[in-house]
């Protein structure tokens, strides 16, 4: 399905009536996606020797954008400690030393920005999303083939859906949406549930990630507000 010049993106009432400080970072740009350069390499390796020095384990579940998040998960009723947001696996893996793979530079600009800010990034393709999207609670029953190639049960997660249904959440992103070496224009969402959560610096540091590693064209970069509309195509 082609995308529409008048597509939109909102967040379900229902989701903010429960969370009121909940917010959104949307960011289109086009973007060249290719295996990440050693620059940017070297950036995640940097910013994984200050993670690794500056926490443990423990500490992780205590960040106040970790405890908001979880937070989040419980108001819908969904076991953060059973579905850990991507934020705070990715903090698990780097202080634990288990390290990540480098995928491509999208997907490792986003782990930059998502670890230095302790918040969900989740970052799509833009031309396999179809039509309208919203971002909303999963529902009873709901579910879809995460990046991992694994069933990901999505009730209560909060998550994104387009026509063709729900396609990424802060737990994990679905394959139907991923990015990969022929993208060409991404869609890079930002969560904060937290309200001191620092969206100013967490949407300059991603424009500038995508323009440095991506050579990326910035076409919108927005907060996206509960009960508002943004214009995508």
């Amino acid at each position: 399905m082609e995308n529409s010049k008048d597509q939109m993106i909102a967040i379900d009432v229902a989701y903010t009536d429960k969370l009121p400080a909940f917010k959104l970072g949307i960011i289109k740009a086009n973007v060249t996606c290719m295996p990440s350069s050693e620059n940017l390499i070297k950036a995640m390796n940097q910013l994984f020797e200050q993670v690794s020095k500056t926490a443990k384990v423990e500490d992780i579940s205590k960040y106040p954008e970790i405890v908001a998040g979880r937070a989040a998960y419980r108001a819908f009723g969904k076991d953060p400690t059973k579905y850990r947001l991507s934020a705070e696996k990715l903090l698990r893996r780097i202080v634990k030393g288990e390290g990540l793979d480098t995928i491509n530079n999208i997907v490792d600009l986003s782990n930059i920005l998502s670890l230095s800010y302790k918040c969900p990034v989740g970052t799509f393709d833009y031309t396999k999303i179809n039509g309208d999207v919203i971002l909303r609670a999963g529902q009873s029953g709901e579910s879809y083939q995460s990046l991992g190639n694994q069933e990901l049960n999505i009730e209560g997660l909060p998550i994104f859906a387009d026509t063709s249904g729900p396609f990424g959440s802060t737990t994990s992103d679905s394959a139907r949406t991923s990015v990969d070496i022929d993208t060409q224009t991404i869609l890079l969402t930002i969560f904060g549930f937290e309200d001191s959560f620092d969206f100013d610096g967490a949407m300059k540091l991603a424009n500038q990630l995508i323009i440095d590693y991506a050579e990326g064209e910035i076409l919108i970069s927005e907060m996206l507000m509960p009960k508002n509309k943004l214009q995508l195509g």
